[in-house]
């Protein structure tokens, strides 16, 4: 079979028009959101996400270099960071905006993506949910006086306990870091700091069994916490990220 010299030029110039990604993203924005007069909509605010991700881990990176979890990535270590200020629906409609993103650089670049998409889409989607509603409902456990932002629920008893934490802070010890779960006791969640293998890394906090049942050994927690001498459990000041088990080696 023999193909003219054009088609093959067309097809090559698909298959090796190679450019930064962040180039291909503001392409694929001049192409979709003006067509479509999609400026100034939530479609555009969540697009703004995709572009912080693009530009947090790919900056300079040809689009060539993408590699297959590049939508995993995106869900399960960039996503955690926006639980708090990210509706149900605007998280949808972020996974949708990815999805064209990646249909377009296949239809443009010749770069197929949707295999790790189409293999993990569903159970990845749950996996989101599942850290979008631990880290709301964990902020009640911590000294943040704003528990969410998207809606804004402030709990009015938070300034009483930062109070009394400044009464009591010459008798505590303090940590930071990330904190990896490995084991459950109803209430009670065993971490230890990731990176380190000693028996004295390891910590104890209490929350309602039913969020603890949400929780999965191998999580990873990124917070600062706090103990009171002579008790067992750590008391948590805030919760900056929470990780799925399923990224944990992205971690640092």
């Amino acid at each position: 079979m023999f193909f003219s010299k054009e088609i093959v030029q067309n097809e090559a110039n698909v298959l090796y028009d190679d450019k930064e990604i962040l180039d291909v993203l503001n392409a694929y924005h001049n192409d979709s959101f003006s067509r479509e007069n999609q400026i100034g909509t939530d479609r555009e605010k969540m697009f703004k996400l995709i572009n912080n991700y693009c530009n947090k881990f790919y900056k300079n990176c040809l689009v060539s270099t993408l590699e297959e979890d590049f939508y995993n990535k995106f869900l399960l270590l960039f996503m955690p960071s926006y639980s708090l200020t990210l509706t149900e629906k605007e998280i949808k409609i972020v996974l949708n905006e990815l999805s064209a993103f990646m249909e377009y650089i296949n239809e443009s670049h010749g770069i197929d993506l949707y295999k790790s998409y189409r293999k993990n889409f569903s159970a990845n989607v749950d996996e989101i949910l599942r850290v979008y509603y631990i880290l709301r409902k964990i902020q009640k456990y911590t000294e943040a006086c704003v528990l969410s932002f998207n809606p804004m629920i402030i709990d009015m008893n938070c300034y009483k306990k930062r109070k009394k934490a400044k009464e009591v802070s010459k008798r505590e010890m303090y940590e930071q870091g990330h904190f990896e779960i490995i084991d459950k006791i109803g209430g009670i969640i065993i971490l230890k700091k990731s990176k380190l293998n000693s028996a004295n890394s390891y910590i104890k906090i209490k929350v309602e069994n039913s969020l603890a049942s949400d929780m999965r050994c191998k999580d990873i927690i990124n917070m600062r916490i706090k103990k009171r001498f002579f008790y067992t459990t750590w008391d948590i000041i805030d919760v900056k990220d929470y990780y799925s088990y399923k990224i944990s080696k992205y971690i640092d």
